[in-house]
């Protein structure tokens, strides 16, 4: 006979699996004004950057920028150019 389990309890059981993976709120998530600095730099701006800090191990500006921060906006920012070209594709034909 098959057996019936409880989904409830499978639910309980993920949920504390996934708190007990998580990081800590200040470790995991940039500042709100290292967000601001990233989000008002231009795609230019953040590819000298992060070179810099792959060519020379330090970085070119004098703000605190994680290198994640970096690698994160330039992330999104070409997901969304991507996302845009496939939409536009989509309406020209």
């Amino acid at each position: 006979m098959a057996e019936v389990y409880s989904l409830c309890e499978y639910r309980k059981k993920k949920k504390l699996e996934d708190l007990q993976k998580e990081l800590p709120v200040e470790e995991s998530s940039p500042s709100a004004d290292e967000l601001a600095t990233v989000m008002m730099m231009s795609s230019d701006e953040l590819f000298v950057e992060l070179l810099g800090r792959v060519e020379y191990g330090e970085s070119l500006r004098g703000d605190v920028i994680s290198t994640t921060t970096l690698i994160t906006e330039l992330t999104n920012r070409a997901l969304h150019m991507e996302l845009l070209c496939e939409m536009a594709t989509e309406l020209g034909t």
